[in-house]
């Protein structure tokens, strides 16, 4: 792998996911400290930069933990999310309700508070969700990875800390909704324009308009969701 073979968009994806099948298959595992950043990058023949993105979508995920001054670790499974359990009903409801209380806000006051530098952040993250628009595994990272750039740019940090703390299960909603978009449409382009007009809508400093396209891809990712678990009592 190297920046000149690959699209600049995928390589942290492609990288991420080889850190990612390593975790999977053992040779990383929880409370393993991972390999310095230039390390990795110079075994990936990629720059820095690329691998510090890798790294963020891993740690969105879940999978990993950055510590300060002590570097980057394969993360324990936290109490009730070890694992590719997926939840029960009861369980995706309760997250479907604790995500609207916080990221329909977190929405409206990113559009009052994202810097330029923020917006430029989300910017690249809706590439990132086009170019995995058609990979139900691929996905659902660089979506969660999304929602935690616009809680960033919501200057709060208590908002953040929330949904930092449940983006393991944030991970297995997204992923469920991936695989029913990708059954019924093909891919998931509708759902990276819909990401795309949120941007637009902060960038503009539309609070409003940001919160309600925003509730609409969350009502969309809801009705994806439990009708999953409508078929699978089938």
């Amino acid at each position: 792998m190297s920046e000149n073979s690959t699209k600049p968009a995928t390589l942290p994806l492609a990288i991420a996911g080889s850190l990612r099948e390593r975790i999977a298959n053992g040779e990383f595992v929880a409370g393993d400290r991972l390999p310095g950043h230039r390390e990795i990058a110079q075994a990936y023949s990629v720059s820095v930069g690329s691998v510090r993105e890798a790294i963020s979508m891993l740690i969105s995920a879940g999978l990993v933990d950055a510590r300060a001054s002590r570097g980057t670790f394969v993360a324990a499974a936290r109490p009730g999310t070890a694992g590719d359990q997926p939840l029960e009903r009861k369980e995706a409801e309760e997250l479907i309700e604790a995500r609207e209380v916080l990221e329909l806000t977190v929405a409206a006051l990113a559009a009052e508070r994202a810097s330029a530098k923020q917006i430029a952040r989300l910017w690249k993250c809706v590439e990132r969700l086009e170019t995995t628009a058609d990979d139900p595994e691929a996905y659902p990272t660089a979506d969660v990875e999304f929602h935690l750039a616009l809680a960033e740019a919501a200057g709060n940090r208590f908002l953040l800390a929330a949904l930092t703390d449940i983006r393991a299960l944030l991970h297995r909603d997204m992923a469920l909704s991936a695989e029913a978009a990708i059954r019924r449409f093909g891919d998931l382009r509708f759902s990276v324009e819909s990401h795309r007009e949120v941007v637009h809508a902060i960038e503009a400093g539309q609070a409003e308009e940001a919160r309600r396209i925003l509730g609409e891809i969350m009502n969309r990712n809801h009705e994806l969701v439990l009708g999953m678990y409508t078929m699978a009592r089938r």
